[in-house]
């Protein structure tokens, strides 16, 4: 079915803001309680696990609206789901069921269709709290090199900067392999980003309880052993306003706004409000620059940005995506509408708030591999609209997004399943597969992460002068 309207009405606009919360479905943080450690040894029968496989696949196809938007090989990728199922023919527990399914996170390729255990933080600390231990240190990729950023509490280390090229005995690229191929997401890159922060989770999830670890480390070519105990201190898993809303008046010409989220719960409008005050602020000082960090942010909801930032940056008209292409599911159909129908239709444009003061410097919006979903689409809009440069490096996501995620837990298993139920085409169109590209790259350690601002800041004063 072919049309031509707005989204918004499509499915309701107390609904959009449902579309993107892959950094509450992807990220674990769901709200859904997670169950003892113990039902990770629970044993699931043949049957049981047939049962959870035929449920997943029924809710993919009742929501996905286009497999093959992601998926290189649907056929291949039914045929080998098919085959995991003939195979496991004798009882096998929760974790194994996992660590097997799990491999069809990197073939379905978006970080908005997964299959994971929920809450794997939570399951971490069950496990610290029953004597276990896990991976001590924090860990990113930087310049594709896997290096410790700081301990896994995030206390500072004299090991920051040191690349991992060993393990217990195995090359780096040789253990992380498994993991990675249990990652869900767009890109390698997208999952190497998801990857680094739930790395120690998915050691022991995959390696099991491990009490020391042998590590080869490298830094300036110098190669050191050392043999670390396991990390027995669980994980704070507080997420407060100011951990992920933060604006500074850098210098007398640039400011900070730093988002982590684009979502937050029932309170979202207590970060918009919170725009709204950051934006009074610099429209009563003499700042110049606004830089946007949004390269921790793995998405949300889009009226944050809708509303608290694109008013005071918009001169025109605008419009979130171009084309998109929506499944109509069970209790969202409106009237004329059938389940199981494919809409497809172009994105309208959105007015411009008149009566808004907007802000006449320049902006620039901080982008890495992580930024996902909204703050995806939020890219799009600064960069297709001209109302700002990216920065940074391109994203781990595609431009063209998936979005309108459905979870369900499944039946015998408690996994828990994700799927968008449409995907939305960037609002310049063009390659959507592609990663949102800056327009300004700058490289910086990625154990410094306010290097990035140095730099931009520096630059820019070098061009002044």
């Amino acid at each position: 079915m072919i049309c031509a309207i707005n989204l918004n009405n499509m499915i309701g606009i107390k609904h959009m803001r449902q579309f993107f919360l892959i950094f509450i479905l992807v990220l674990g943080s769901f709200n859904v309680l997670a169950k003892p450690e113990t039902n990770l040894n629970k044993l699931l029968q043949p049957h049981e696990v047939q049962q959870d496989i035929d449920e997943w696949i029924n809710f993919i196809n009742k929501t996905h609206p286009q497999l093959s938007y992601t998926v290189k090989d649907v056929d291949r990728f039914y045929s080998d789901i098919e085959d995991l199922k003939n195979d496991i023919n004798k009882p096998i527990s929760v974790l194994d069921f996992w660590r097997k399914i799990s491999v069809f996170n990197s073939t379905l390729s978006d970080g908005h269709t997964v299959i994971k255990l929920p809450n794997p933080k939570e399951l971490a600390n069950l496990h610290i709290a029953n004597g276990g231990g896990i991976f001590p240190y924090s860990v990113v990729f930087n310049n594709g090199k896997l290096v410790i950023k700081s301990t896994i509490d995030g206390k500072a280390t004299e090991l920051r900067g040191n690349e991992i090229i060993e393990i217990n005995g195995k090359k780096i690229n040789d253990f992380i392999a498994p993991l990675l191929k249990r990652t869900n997401g767009d890109s390698e890159a997208f999952r190497k980003a998801m990857l680094q922060r739930r790395f120690a989770e998915y050691v022991w999830l995959y390696y099991g309880d491990i009490s020391t670890f042998d590590i080869v480390l490298n830094k300036f070519g110098k190669k050191t052993k050392r043999t670390v105990k396991a990390n027995h201190t669980q994980f704070d898993l507080s997420d407060s306003f100011a951990d992920n809303f933060t604006f500074e008046i850098v210098d007398s010409k640039n400011a900070l706004l730093t988002i982590k989220t684009f979502y937050w719960g029932a309170e979202y409008k207590d970060v918009i409000a919170f725009l709204h005050d950051a934006f009074s602020k610099i429209q009563n000082s003499s700042v110049e620059h606004l830089i946007i960090d949004i390269r921790e942010n793995g998405g949300g909801d889009d009226v944050i940005w809708i509303d608290g930032i694109l008013p005071y940056l918009a001169e025109k008209t605008w419009r979130t995506g171009s084309k998109y292409k929506a499944k109509i599911i069970e209790g969202r159909a409106k009237e004329g509408q059938i389940v199981g129908d494919v809409l497809e239709g172009d994105m309208s444009y959105r007015e411009v708030k008149d009566n808004v003061p907007k802000f006449n410097g320049d902006v620039s919006v901080l982008i890495s591999n992580f930024t996902y979903s909204s703050s995806i689409l939020f890219a799009n809009v600064i960069q297709d609209h001209q109302l700002g440069q990216l920065v940074g490096e391109p994203t781990g996501g595609r431009s063209g997004q998936t979005g309108g995620v459905q979870a369900l837990n499944l039946a015998n298993s408690n996994l828990r399943v994700i799927s968008p139920r449409f995907y939305l085409e960037r609002p310049k169109g063009g390659d959507n597969q592609a990663p949102v590209k800056p327009d300004l790259s700058i490289n910086y350690d990625k154990t410094i992460p306010e290097q990035l601002v140095n730099k931009l800041i520096n630059q820019r004063n070098l061009r002044a002068n």
